[in-house]
């Protein structure tokens, strides 16, 4: 072997490995999707799914919030235990089958508890 060649060839020195235990803090959070923006929020409880994508800046289509117009509907993929039950607006605008398929009005559907929600803005148009 050339000398150049054992000078590079030599054992490095084993490093020292250090075992980190990483803490998972399981907080409650509000996954919003909006049109082109999607953010991880903490929710609030009172605080509708479309209050919270406002207050950070999620282009979440809307227009009347009163439960009229639907540009607010949105289809919750996960946490649904944690909101209210839908309103009597969401019973006139939604029909049963988009109901059971998550879909709510982002106006109506108010945060009851802490939770893993989960939600993407989704119109008919």
């Amino acid at each position: 072997m050339n000398r150049f060649r054992m000078l590079f060839d030599k054992k490095k020195p084993a490093q020292e490995t250090v075992k980190v235990e990483a803490t998972v803090i399981h907080e409650a959070t509000m996954k919003l999707k909006g049109n082109t923006i999607e953010k991880m929020v903490v929710p609030e409880p009172g605080k509708t799914i479309l209050q919270h994508a406002k207050d950070h800046e999620i282009d979440w289509q809307h227009m009347c919030k009163r439960g009229t117009c639907a540009r607010c509907r949105c289809q919750v993929l996960e946490g649904a235990e944690f909101l209210e039950e839908p309103t009597e607006a969401e019973h006139k605008r939604l029909d049963p089958e988009e109901f059971d398929e998550g879909f709510r009005l982002g106006c109506q559907a108010l945060v009851k508890t802490s939770g893993i929600i989960s939600a993407r803005n989704k119109t008919y148009f």
